[in-house]
């Protein structure tokens, strides 16, 4: 099996937010991105135009002919039909970008003799232009043949990436953080901007508000670590305050009662590790936490996350 270098031919299925991100990223590091298809030849074309070199093509048997290493950049659920519906040859290596999937999607490339590669950049793309620039300091998830591991490796560090190597059975799990940091942080954004609406503004006025603090809090973050960037009243044992707030949400804002909850009861352990709250208060915090009104539950409260022995 030959071994796959920065000469390497590459080719990508699925010309997207995540697949045109990365073609425009390896060809400016120097690697040889030479086709790239899509379901719309149109967004193969708006890729190609961006990447010297590189080709756009109708059908991505055509991308396989023309590349060494084909990335099949498409909808999770599409890898493992896309794959199916080309004719591979050996020597080839084919890699998806799914963050929950396996190599096992990739089962039809591996009957054809050629090499499987799963290469998952963990961040949120929203277009080709920012997306191409987002990938320093970002994780990449990868599992791979062996052929194709060094290659894998060098491309995440080439374009300024931390590769990591992970196991089948970790890949959910991996990509559930993922989706908490990405799609969930933006809801969790959603919700708390959303009770701006229930003292007379309005949801955009709360995100322009809360915004700023999303900033610092990322910033402590990396500056400090956890458990010590952890803040709020929970920490500054603030019983008074709990209570405000659950008083008010049940009248203003009752849809996002629950989630208060559940991420309050989660910041009790935080606040002890950090040692600015003692246990004993931290179960006084997590008693009034847990006092839901008629039909409301709790169920994170309910899976053993106790608070820990100082």
């Amino acid at each position: 099996m030959p071994a796959f270098d920065r000469d390497s031919r590459i080719g990508f299925i699925g010309a997207g937010a995540v697949g045109g991100s990365l073609a425009v990223a390896l060809s400016r590091k120097g690697y040889r991105v030479v086709a790239v298809s899509s379901r719309s030849l149109s967004s193969a074309e708006s890729v190609a135009g961006r990447v010297v070199g590189c080709e756009p093509r109708e059908t991505g048997q055509e991308v396989l002919d023309a590349a060494d290493v084909v990335f099949l950049t498409t909808p999770d659920d599409a890898i493992r039909p896309v794959a199916s519906s080309v004719s591979w040859r050996p020597g080839q290596a084919a890699v998806h970008c799914s963050g929950a999937g396996s190599l096992d999607v990739l089962d039809p490339v591996a009957e054809q003799r050629a090499a499987r590669g799963a290469f998952h950049p963990l961040q949120q793309f929203s277009d080709i232009d920012n997306g191409s620039k987002s990938f320093p300091g970002i994780t990449f998830a990868i599992e791979a043949d062996q052929q194709l591991r060094g290659f894998l490796e060098e491309a995440a560090r080439s374009i300024g990436g931390n590769p990591v190597f992970l196991r089948p059975e970790d890949k959910p799990l991996y990509h559930i953080t993922g989706v908490m940091m990405g799609n969930l942080l933006s809801t969790f954004v959603a919700s708390a901007a959303g009770v701006w609406d229930a003292f007379g503004m309005t949801r955009a006025q709360g995100l322009d508000a809360l915004l700023p603090m999303m900033r610092q809090v990322a910033a402590n973050l990396e500056a400090m670590g956890l458990p010590s960037a952890v803040s709020g009243p929970y920490v500054r044992s603030d019983i008074g305050t709990v209570r405000k707030h659950l008083a008010a949400l049940e009248v203003g804002a009752p849809d996002v009662l629950p989630l208060y909850r559940e991420l309050a009861l989660l910041s009790l352990p935080l606040a002890v590790e950090k040692g600015a709250l003692s246990r004993e208060r931290a179960e006084e915090i997590r008693a009034i936490l847990e006092e839901p009104k008629a039909g409301e539950g709790s169920s994170l409260s309910s899976t053993g996350d106790t608070i820990p022995e100082e």
